[in-house]
């Protein structure tokens, strides 16, 4: 995907019109609106520049996929998975590989993303991930 029109794509997913976008980077709507046509170049600044206001990676910008960086929700939804992972494999008494923790943690933070694209104002429930747990570290 040309990066012209990711960066369409992540100005919209971010939510900001082309106006509000050009306004918070300091340069006219007119000159914005040619960085996302593709009519001119975007200068390494610029990508950084655009990368913060959408809150993505610059890196992500260049590859066309549009990652989020994380939020302080994500954060703490992320601790909260550590958190009962280890509690389970303390209540199992077993002592998974590093491989099988890390597996353990990414699967249940994959559901977690899941619930959270569904609604986001689910609340984190460790008793849903207690089976998965189980079946990944006891293997």
């Amino acid at each position: 995907m040309p990066i012209h029109t990711t960066l369409r794509k992540a100005r919209e997913t971010a939510g900001l019109s082309l106006e509000k976008a050009a306004e918070a980077i300091g340069i006219s709507g007119a000159s914005f609106s040619r960085m996302e046509t593709g009519l001119s170049k975007v200068t390494t600044e610029r990508l950084e520049e655009l990368a913060k206001l959408y809150q993505v990676s610059a890196s992500a910008l260049l590859e066309g996929s549009i990652v989020s960086n994380p939020t302080n929700v994500d954060l703490q939804r992320m601790r909260q998975v550590v958190e009962v992972v280890q509690a389970e494999v303390n209540r199992l008494k077993v002592r998974p590989s590093p491989e099988k923790m890390g597996l353990a943690v990414s699967e249940v933070y994959r559901i977690e993303i899941e619930h959270i694209v569904q609604d986001p104002k689910t609340e984190f429930d460790p008793a849903r991930h207690r089976t998965i747990i189980e079946a990944i570290v006891k293997k």
